[in-house]
């Protein structure tokens, strides 16, 4: 295997096969930033001004509540990190898999969800209205700063959970079992042994949480009612809506330069954590709960939990299904469960000359999601194979990488920038899609690709067979662990996609995320079912890839 640098040959194989990759990041990715920080440093240098002070405005109170979103997921996080990290009970992996799944929901789905459970229309409104005879609804959740925390909460919770508990789990507990000896409490145990050897995952998943909530754009557009502007609504509403796309640029580099920052402070945590991991068997230091009380306050927890997570769940799909008696009065349907909102999707009653059918926005989603699934595992494949193959190309991975610190709002300003004569090219939608799942495809191919044996190689070699059907025959079959997880993550991220797509979607063609977000928007009964059953398929969609058992459900963690 040609590994040396210096030998023209395996400088020239390495360059073509890293030659797409790199070609694909730099025209889709690097040029649009580029883009953004022309318009930016012009504007700086010309006449106009910046409002310097909307911008720290918006950057204090993104900040804030990023903070503050980041410091009560941990708390109410690390309990369940220790209960899945420590114990063995019945339902354990069942949990396991039903926490992921908020996490793994496009932003546009759980803030619906929300509004199922929570909003002027939803289940608790509904209930508390009919208990007490009142005509308004008693909770105003929308447009506080509340809901937008308890959104990110319930969005992010399971980074915490998953991180954290592996770590647990890992710990040496003979530590632990020392410190009772010595005489010290389970708090004091706790404070000077566990959390110093659990502060680097800490850091680390606290570094990611954070860093979702700060590029939070779903979320706040939709549950924020217009009171709060993050970093991300506001680059958005200076370019579509007031198109000031200097004032866009801004925002955008100094977002960049602050989301850059954390995913280098991430990395080098990531760093710490595999200095100090020690293999161990599964399971090895987990052990049964024991005690009354122990079970008692376990099953409390994991049972508040479960209804934190799984009601705005059970909330969106069964109001996707029920019909209002004030509602059916305005459809012309019967009150109760039904299909009516289901059935409303395909009825184009106002006639419009822009009614896009639903099941158009599902098609168009899925094509999209289908070329995102294949560029992202090809685009990664390439990379992977190049750097097994050829170890200096290692050296260039971080060019593909780094778009995992750009959020998807700064990518589609920069495509609106630099391809402003082609923005409503649907195969830029692909490309940007295919750049924000690029870096969990190339997570989920290496370790599939690093695992198979250099022996079955050379013994290839040895029967004859050249290096492509080495390949095809030896190598590829082996990589379907690691193919498929990418293709079908890659997908997944591609359908719930809301961030690049309200830059890049067109109104005759729009994904299903932006085809939400348009009912939500407009008024009437019918307009909220059919974002509830919207909603309700794209969930379905989701969790279907996601849950699929070819994929690792802690890819994205």
């Amino acid at each position: 295997m040609e590994t040396n640098p210096s030998r023209p040959i395996a400088l020239l194989k390495g360059s073509v096969l890293i030659a797409f990759p790199v070609a694909f990041a730099v025209l889709f990715f690097y040029h649009p930033l580029i883009e953004i920080f022309r318009v930016s440093f012009s504007e700086l240098f010309g006449k106009a001004e910046i409002d310097w002070g909307r911008v720290f405005s918006v950057f204090r109170f993104t900040a804030f509540q990023a903070l503050l979103s980041t410091v009560l997921t941990i708390l109410l996080g690390l309990p369940a990190a220790c209960i899945f990290g420590r114990y063995r009970f019945l339902g354990k992996r069942f949990l396991n898999a039903l926490f992921s799944i908020p996490f793994i929901l496009p932003t546009i789905v759980a803030a619906t969800a929300f509004n199922a459970l929570i909003g002027p229309k939803g289940w608790i409104n509904l209930l508390m209205m009919k208990l007490n005879g009142l005509a308004t609804p008693p909770i105003r959740a929308f447009g506080t700063l509340q809901i937008i925390i308890v959104a990110h909460i319930f969005y992010n919770i399971s980074i915490v959970i998953r991180m954290v508990s592996a770590a647990w789990s890992g710990l040496d507990t003979r530590y632990e079992e020392a410190g009772r000896v010595l005489g010290c409490s389970g708090w004091t145990t706790f404070r000077k042994v566990v959390f110093p050897l659990l502060r680097p995952t800490l850091q680390s998943a606290a570094l990611i949480v954070f860093l979702f909530d700060f590029t939070s754009y779903g979320v706040v557009l939709l549950l924020g009612g217009g009171a709060f502007r993050t970093v991300e609504v506001d680059i958005s509403q200076q370019a579509l809506m007031f198109l000031n796309l200097p004032m866009a640029s801004t925002l955008s580099i100094l977002q960049l330069i602050v989301t850059l920052g954390i995913t280098l402070l991430d990395q080098l945590s990531s760093k710490t954590i595999a200095a100090l991991r020690i293999p161990r068997v599964r399971g090895e230091n987990q052990r049964k709960i024991q005690g009354f009380g122990s079970r008692l306050w376990i099953s409390l927890y994991l049972f508040g939990l479960i209804l934190f997570l799984g009601l705005p769940l059970i909330a969106l799909v069964t109001r996707s299904f029920y019909l209002l008696p004030a509602e059916a009065e305005r459809l012309g349907g019967n009150a109760g469960w039904t299909l009516t909102f289901f059935k409303q999707l395909f009825i184009n009653e106002r006639k419009s000359f822009f009614y896009v059918p639903p099941l158009m926005a599902l098609v168009n989603s899925l094509a999209v999601g289908i070329g995102v699934g294949v560029l992202a595992t090809l685009t990664g494949g390439l990379i992977v194979f190049a750097e097994n193959r050829f170890p200096w190309t290692r050296r260039l991975e971080w060019l593909f990488m780094i778009s995992i610190g750009t959020s998807a709002v700064t990518l589609g300003l920069g495509y609106l920038i630099a391809f402003r004569s082609q923005i409503r090219n649907p195969l830029l939608i692909v490309a940007a899609h295919g750049l924000i799942a690029l870096p969990f495809a190339i997570r989920s191919l290496k370790p599939a690709f690093s695992a198979i044996p250099l022996s079955l190689r050379q013994s290839a070699a040895v029967s004859g067979a050249n290096p492509f059907r080495t390949f095809l025959m030896v190598e590829l079959p082996l990589m379907k662990n690691g193919l498929i997880p990418a293709f079908v993550f890659s997908m997944t991220i591609s359908l719930g996609e809301f961030g690049a797509s309200s830059f890049l979607s067109s109104p005759e063609r729009p994904t299903i995320p932006i085809a939400i977000y348009r009912y939500l928007g407009q008024p009437g009964a019918k307009n909220f079912g059919q974002a509830m059953a919207l909603s309700t398929i794209l969930l379905l969609l989701c969790m279907l890839s996601v849950l699929a058992p070819e994929l690792p459900a802690n890819d994205r963690s």
